[in-house]
């Protein structure tokens, strides 16, 4: 009887022992947890520190495990922020119009380029100038003459702008045909020709080009 009471002792002894191993184990593993997690944690703390530029520039600082890194971080230095690269952008530009396309961290440049058609429109319009006032003057100084008869003179004008705009007449036809209108209406066209704009080939370079004007003279 004293033997299987002895035997039983035993027995609750070790149960309660391999308890208490088992409930320390387990703490130690809470603890190791604790602690690994915590110095990650300041790992990681430390690294975005150096990383971003924030620690102190001190060759003599020591960090220390568990050490608050917000006593090293110098506030007073920012990183700088990288801007984005600026791109060019090419865009057209006439005489009249300008456009620039928009974007986002972009730099629009102008680019000249010609347009034939506003060239055309604004010599046009000079040569008409010029030749309302050559008209008059013709009216005024040639019908005049006794050379002429009365009656309408159509006449047509051959005229060449060259590659830097000045206009050459090149040939008078006066129907009826007069030598002597012919030849007073190309020396006063001549004298006073004036200077358009250049008209530009398709590969941008100005080109020579030929015209033709006509108009009427009436001798009273």
């Amino acid at each position: 009887m004293l033997t299987y009471c002895r035997l039983n002792l035993q027995d609750a002894m070790s149960k309660k022992k391999r308890y208490f191993l088992n409930v320390c184990d387990m703490k130690k593993g809470i603890l190791f947890l604790l602690v690994a997690t915590s110095f990650t944690g300041n790992a990681q703390s430390l690294k975005d520190a150096l990383y971003g530029g924030k620690l102190k520039t001190d060759s003599g600082t020591v960090i220390r495990k568990g050490e608050d890194l917000s006593s090293k971080i110098d506030t007073s230095t920012k990183k700088p922020v990288e801007q984005g690269k600026n791109k060019l952008i090419a865009v057209n530009r006439d005489s009249s119009v300008i456009s620039i396309a928009a974007k986002p961290d972009t730099v629009a440049i102008a680019v000249e380029k010609s347009d034939n058609n506003s060239i055309v429109k604004d010599n046009n319009k000079l040569w008409k100038e010029f030749m309302d006032s050559a008209i008059s003057t013709l009216k005024a100084e040639v019908l005049t003459s006794k050379k002429l008869k009365k009656g309408d003179y159509f006449i047509i004008v051959d005229y060449e702008i060259g590659t830097d705009g000045q206009v050459t007449i090149t040939n008078v036809y006066p129907s009826p045909e007069n030598k002597f209108l012919e030849e007073q209406v190309k020396e006063r066209l001549s004298i006073s020709a004036p200077r358009l704009n250049p008209v530009m080939a398709s590969n941008g370079k100005p080109r020579k080009i030929i015209k033709r004007y006509n108009f009427t003279l009436t001798k009273m």
